[in-house]
């Protein structure tokens, strides 16, 4: 299994100047839109590589934004469960970082349509996106295998310990850790409901901003919930996101009216403080 970076980088490119046209409305598409679409031509073209129609080009764009976003809603309801439910904020930090996988890949042109169990980078031949279909293998045909591969191998990212393999065998890889959180059983980790106020939330996100990079390792089944680390690497997870897209597509107007979303802007912050303090400081 091979992917080209060079090609990743020209589609995203050109998807993001795509959903900034003239006349673009500049807000997401319905649900479901890039999934019916790529199902749609897949089915139509059983072989080759089908062209993706070029009002559809956009989609892989927006798709990567909304999926950031969708990152920044469950590592912001991982904070807010953490004492009320170690169980559901140990599986909403996992897929926060889960998302922000879909959201590099999704840009870059990768996509795994579930309905018709396929897998394709989005190519450059002559001006037309195309879908060319990739062998990956049995073991890596999962989106929770996949996608994090994507994001491994990026040229920018080889050896950073934030983006890394994702198998459910390796006992020490987020995977494990979530598997775990959701089928093992006699975990007993429950509490009462309880109500949680925002801005002890907002207090805790800026309390994780200040770790240091790089200084936590990935969360590992042995030591479920083990939500510090879970959330610490979401949350970088969630900024060097934003940074990527803030060094490829600068000054974007689709990107520009999403990258700080309304609905959390009590909350959020977007960068990881110079200010550092080691894991476990109180």
């Amino acid at each position: 299994m091979t992917f080209d970076y060079k090609q990743a980088d020209k589609v995203l490119e050109l998807s993001f100047a795509s959903a900034e046209r003239p006349g673009a409305s500049l807000t997401f598409p319905k649900p479901g839109t890039l999934s019916d679409a790529m199902a749609k031509l897949l089915g139509a073209h059983p072989d080759g590589t089908p062209v993706v129609p070029y009002q559809d080009r956009s989609l892989f764009a927006s798709a990567g934004v909304e999926m950031w976003h969708r990152a920044i809603h469950s590592f912001l309801w991982s904070v807010a469960l953490t004492t009320a439910s170690p169980l559901w904020a140990s599986v909403c930090g996992y897929y926060a970082s889960h998302f922000i996988m879909r959201a590099y890949a999704h840009s870059l042109g990768f996509f795994k349509s579930f309905a018709k169990s396929e897998i394709v980078q989005v190519t450059m031949v002559g001006p037309n996106f195309v879908c060319s279909r990739l062998d990956v293998g049995s073991k890596q045909r999962g989106e929770h295998s996949f996608y994090w591969k994507v994001v491994k191998k990026y040229p920018d990212y080889l050896g950073n310990n934030l983006f890394r393999e994702n198998s459910e065998r390796d006992p020490s890889s987020e995977s494990a850790h979530r598997t775990f959180a959701n089928y093992t059983d006699h975990l007993s980790s429950f509490r009462g409901i309880d109500n949680f106020a925002i801005d002890k939330v907002a207090q805790q996100v800026d309390k994780i901003s200040r770790i240091r990079r790089d200084s936590v390792v990935p969360p590992t089944r042995e030591a479920f919930p083990d939500l510090q680390n879970v959330q610490i690497i979401a949350f970088q997870r969630i900024v060097e996101f934003q940074d990527f897209l803030d060094s490829r597509v600068g000054a974007n107007r689709f990107w520009n009216a999403h990258r700080r979303p309304a609905w959390c802007r009590n909350q959020m912050i977007y960068q990881v403080e110079e200010q550092y303090i080691e894991v476990g400081d109180p």
